[in-house]
């Protein structure tokens, strides 16, 4: 396949509103405030309630032709992120699944922009194959951790009070999941499939002839 676009909140937008899961002002306003606030996009529509986070991500998927991958059903290698700053992770909602020679995998909080993923490779000196995650498992997988860091207790009360609604959610991503992942091809690791360290990002597939976000 060949891949002409790189990961990015704009292409998300436009497969959003393509969808209709958002309107067209909702997903600019909410690039805007992204922008503006320093608060990434998914999380943006999130926090406003505007789709369900499984929406989000499979949306990501189907867009950007990459395979679903909670970090609820893996347990990440804990020695797989050694050497690479825990700040940064946890800035973006990155969690380090595994290390494979020089290929690290990482779960993203539904998407994160290519230029990220292309820091990561630069200090980490690894190739990273991204994985969708979902934004809420993800962050509170990270949270979790520091949590346990911090005191070395189990988790606070205020995350312990989310399970719930993960739980929802999940329920209903196992409904859909089998259907995005038919029409989802595993990335190879060519590459074009992978984010080199030093080396330019890869695409996506083609966008449409017209932009409906503006």
């Amino acid at each position: 396949m060949k891949h002409n676009q790189r990961l990015g909140y704009q292409r998300l937008a436009e497969a959003l509103v393509e969808r209709g899961l958002v309107e067209t002002q909702t997903a600019r306003e909410a690039l805007q405030a992204g922008a503006r606030d320093g608060v990434p996009f998914p999380e943006v529509l999130l926090g406003a309630n505007e789709l369900a986070d499984w929406e989000l991500s499979r949306t990501v998927c189907e867009a950007f032709h990459l395979p679903f991958l909670s970090v609820e059903q893996i347990e990440p290698d804990s020695e797989a992120a050694e050497g690479i700053d825990p700040e940064f992770l946890a800035e973006h909602g990155l969690i380090v699944l595994g290390r494979h020679g020089r290929a690290l995998t990482v779960s993203m909080p539904a998407l994160v922009p290519a230029e990220v993923l292309a820091a990561l490779a630069d200090r980490s000196g690894c190739a990273v194959l991204p994985v969708v995650g979902t934004v809420r498992s993800n962050r509170r997988w990270i949270e979790e951790r520091r949590a346990r860091g911090a005191c070395d207790a189990a988790p606070a009360l205020t995350l312990e009070a989310g399970t719930e609604e993960e739980t929802d959610w999940s329920e209903l991503f196992d409904a859909a999941d089998a259907a995005v992942l038919h029409d989802i091809e595993a990335p190879d690791l060519t590459e074009d499939s992978l984010f080199l360290a030093g080396g330019d990002s890869p695409g996506v597939a083609e966008t449409p002839d017209e932009d409906p976000v503006r």
